[in-house]
């Protein structure tokens, strides 16, 4: 079975954007980042579900940032392709604006269980 991370990085390989688990650095030391980006990471990992005290279910709580010079408006749609992967959209936040690279960002959670 594949691992969050995989199911993340797959779903979000399909908007063809350039995407990375935990960081986005550039090709080159010192190079520039890309004008659109994406990055995951796990936020949390919690046990759901015991019986007989072993864990049967596990919760991942991943966080998808977007990172566009462009602003906010058409954003690539990482709801859809994170649910249609199934994760559960929970919540999002803008970040604030990175005055070096010149990037503005937004943050989603997603939640997804996981049957041990």
């Amino acid at each position: 079975m594949a691992t969050v991370w995989e199911l993340a990085q797959t779903a979000l390989t399909t908007l063809g954007l350039p995407v990375s688990a935990g960081d986005y650095l550039a090709d080159t030391p010192g190079g520039d980042l890309p004008d659109t980006y994406l990055v995951h990471f796990v936020v949390d990992v919690s046990p759901v579900q015991h019986a007989d005290n072993t864990e049967q279910i596990r919760g991942w709580l991943v966080q998808v940032s977007i990172y566009r010079r462009a602003g906010l408006a058409g954003l690539p749609d990482v709801i859809g392709a994170m649910t249609a992967a199934g994760f559960t959209f929970v919540a999002g936040r803008q970040l604030d604006y990175d005055i070096e690279t010149r990037h503005f960002g937004i943050a989603f959670d997603f939640e997804y269980s996981e049957d041990l």
